[in-house]
């Protein structure tokens, strides 16, 4: 073995400092040149070539890098499928953590583009307005009024939170009190910018005890005009793929009569007083098991929009629009909660038709008696959009 003789021993202040020069070198290196590499392996972890180890230690290179890797990790989001968003972000997420770990803050700046970029994911916006309201609670405060209507609606909601705070104690401030104009205004303005049930239900409220009227349903985008046609026969649950008469028009003829389950069947037009759009088939048609019923609604909208069609059942159901099949959820009896079902569609200016398929079993348990269903068109916050005609 070859022995290196030194001529003198070297202090070890130059090791530290040579390793340091090194190491940094290094980190340079990897900044400026491996960050999109790394970027480019999370956003391939769910494709089969790709293995987990390999993303797992891509992920933990983008967390050394540190907050240079913070703008390109948010970009590479903005495209990125949710398993590879997860990656991306929870890095993002981990930078800053270690950062804050180490008694270190992010520069203001750096968190202001993230956040203020609305092409960047909802979910790293908010964490973003957190690592704010970490470091400056003052300024987070500050700028959520900037967040009131944001496409991010976590931001949204604290926003709305912090502009009703804002408004202090108003329960006492009589109705007739010249200061519940600016009051009722306020509210308004928060009412229309809440998305979440909770928030909207309570807006509500606040406006109505000071007489004002408030269109729930309007807000949400719950249709609460139908014209309804049945029974048709789903004994032995043929009814779901069976094509009755009325699959094949857009819009039917609300005058025509069909063969029913048990005679001959026509449209009925009902609105229900609702404000969530709940319909009871078996108020409409009768109590019965094993049949279909057919729902058919108009949507007015001004103009050409993106739109998801977000539906509650208990029951089997399929979903058009102007004819087009959408969807088809072939469940019966697995809960009735809001926005079960979402599909999603494009409304065309003018008059708009939704159709709907609703199938009740043969179950006889209590319950499985229900036949009903609501229905709402909104934008992806949950915010109603068009009109149903007069």
């Amino acid at each position: 073995m070859t022995r290196i003789k030194l001529s003198r021993p070297v202090p070890w202040q130059d090791v530290v400092f040579a390793l340091g020069l090194v190491l940094g070198l290094l980190a340079a290196q990897y900044a400026t040149g491996d960050i999109p590499g790394d970027i480019a392996i999370l956003l391939s972890s769910g494709q089969s070539t790709t293995k987990p180890e390999d993303v797992s230690e891509a992920w933990k290179r983008l967390v050394s890098a540190g907050p240079d890797a913070l703008g390109p990790l948010f970009v590479a989001a903005r495209q990125a499928d949710p398993a590879s968003r997860n990656w991306l972000l929870s890095a993002a997420d981990q930078i800053v953590a270690r950062e804050h770990g180490a008694g270190r803050q992010l520069s203001q700046e750096v968190i202001l583009k993230l956040l203020e970029d609305t092409q960047n994911p909802p979910q790293g916006r908010w964490w973003a307005y957190q690592w704010l309201a970490r470091q400056d609670p003052a300024q987070a405060r500050q700028i959520l009024i900037r967040f009131l209507n944001d496409p991010a609606s976590e931001l949204r909601r604290a926003a709305i939170e912090a502009e009703l705070q804002a408004l202090g104690d108003i329960q006492n401030v009589p109705v007739n009190d010249p200061k519940n104009v600016e009051i009722v205004r306020k509210l308004k303005q928060l009412f229309d910018a809440a998305r979440d049930q909770d928030q909207v239900e309570n807006l509500a409220e606040m406006l109505r005890k000071r007489g004002v009227s408030v269109d729930l349903a309007g807000h949400y985008g719950y249709l609460r005009t139908w014209w309804i046609v049945g029974p048709f026969d789903n004994q032995q649950d043929v009814g779901f793929d069976a094509i009755y008469p009325p699959e094949g028009q857009s819009p039917p003829d609300f005058s025509a009569t069909y063969q029913g389950k048990h005679g001959p069947v026509t449209w009925k037009k009902v609105t229900t007083p609702d404000e969530h759009g709940t319909f009871d088939l078996n108020k409409v048609l009768g109590e019965e098991k094993g049949v279909v019923a057919y729902a058919v609604a108009a949507l007015v909208s001004q103009t050409e929009q993106a739109a998801e069609i977000r539906a509650a059942t208990p029951n089997a159901i399929k979903i058009w629009c102007n004819g087009q099949p959408l969807g088809a959820f072939h469940v019966y009896h697995s809960g009735f909660e809001d926005d079960q079902y979402r599909v999603v569609c494009r409304l065309q200016p003018g008059v708009n038709w939704i159709m709907i398929k609703v199938c009740q079993n043969e179950q006889t348990q209590d319950w499985a008696q229900y036949w009903t269903f609501r229905l709402r068109v909104c934008d992806e916050l949950g915010k109603g959009l068009g009109r149903q005609p007069d």
